[in-house]
């Protein structure tokens, strides 16, 4: 070509390469896909404020069972001078420590201190087996307070020898019972 062929050549109007269209198509899909994160975001928000919320229950609720349960050492304490008054109380009738110990029972009884009965059938998660006689006729014997309440169930016989104790609900002392088959 010469020189005057190409001043005499109208301008061709120029096509956008692959390169130019890059941006605007990078830009369409930007576009297209924002609303996605968007709502990724929103989801994430979402699920991260509903593990705080379960969070704040939780600690709620751990702190409530703490508050329940802050006094079971001094109640343990109690209760080894309960059993020694009702001890003194069958030994010595008529000393007049009746009247105290039917206040300590009270006092248990407001704060959900209630004593496991023995009456039924032996359950091993109320209930620690200390001495059983057994029908060979053998006795092993670990521990006796002089404390008795006889039941009879299905044909074993439940002694109490010491008393258990729940704090609302949870045993914190099982009752000590003498089996007899």
């Amino acid at each position: 070509m010469d020189k005057d062929e190409i001043k005499n050549e109208t301008p061709v109007e120029e096509t956008p390469t692959e390169q130019d269209k890059r941006p605007s198509e990078e830009r369409e899909s930007t576009e297209a896909s924002r609303p996605n994160v968007e709502e990724e975001y929103l989801s994430n928000w979402k699920r991260e404020r509903a593990d705080f919320i379960n969070y704040k229950k939780d600690e709620s609720r751990r702190m409530e069972e703490f508050v329940r349960f802050a006094n079971e050492d001094l109640v343990l304490e109690m209760m080894e001078l309960v059993d020694d008054l009702e001890i003194v109380t069958k030994e010595v009738p008529g000393v007049g420590l009746e009247h105290v110990s039917k206040r300590f029972s009270e006092l248990f009884k407001k704060y959900g201190v209630e004593r496991i009965s023995v009456e039924g059938q032996f359950n091993p998660a109320l209930h620690e087996a200390v001495l059983e006689e057994g029908s060979i006729g053998r006795t092993e014997s670990v521990a006796n307070n002089g404390i008795s309440v006889e039941t009879e169930a299905g044909g074993t016989k439940m002694v109490e020898v010491r008393a258990g104790y729940t704090l609302h609900g949870k045993v914190i002392r099982p009752a000590r019972v003498k089996l007899t088959k």
